[in-house]
């Protein structure tokens, strides 16, 4: 029994031996087909590396919009900072002109006003003195110096033996008159002690 087996496997090997030998007679090439189970497991590798190639591809194409969209992100956010820092040094420059550019008179007074009536009111002295060479000028000197910068208060100059004065504003309350000569102080400091507030007979006047 045995021998019969391995005369069966000889014969057996004998006979895949002459078909390698013919294929080579025939082609030069030999082929050898691979086991079944070898061929199996080849295909599935195969089958599963394209799978994991698919999914990475995937993988890749999902998490590149989000890059995209999170340095879109980054760039909207270095421009609303650049824009709310540039807005804030815009507000700083125009603070700093409002504090040193002095603020325009609300309204100045016109040839077109007239005096309505005269009562008791206040002005501010700005200026007195009793030489007759150059009083008068001096006062009208100042007079047109505190125009230029307060065109909205009036001036009088006047004359009564022997000095010359003028007198600046026609103010109802004296509340009024002292706020008008603490601006005027602050712009003309070199004669701010001569200035003080008088009660006087001032002019109402239209649309005052």
């Amino acid at each position: 029994m045995c021998m019969c087996l391995m005369l069966l496997v000889a014969l057996a090997s004998s006979a895949q031996r002459q078909q390698i030998t013919d294929r080579l007679n025939k082609s030069g090439q030999v082929t050898v087909d691979a086991p079944k189970e070898l061929t199996k497991r080849n295909n599935g590798d195969i089958g599963k590396q394209q799978q994991t190639t698919v999914k990475d591809k995937k993988d890749k194409k999902k998490a590149e919009p989000k890059v995209e969209e999170e340095k879109l992100n980054e760039l909207d956010d270095d421009n609303a900072k650049n824009d709310e820092d540039k807005k804030k040094e815009e507000d700083k420059d125009k603070k700093k002109k409002e504090e040193v550019t002095p603020k325009k008179p609300k309204r100045n007074h016109t040839s077109q006003q007239t005096i309505e009536n005269r009562g008791v009111g206040y002005r501010i002295q700005a200026y007195t003195d009793n030489n007759p060479r150059t009083a008068k000028g001096a006062a009208q000197k100042r007079a047109r110096d505190i125009a230029m910068k307060f065109p909205q208060y009036r001036s009088y100059i006047t004359y009564k033996a022997p000095s010359w004065r003028l007198r600046i504003g026609d103010f109802k309350t004296q509340r009024e008159a002292q706020a008008a000569l603490h601006r005027i102080k602050s712009v003309y400091p070199n004669f701010a002690r001569e200035m003080v507030i008088v009660r006087d007979r001032i002019n109402i006047w239209s649309n005052d």
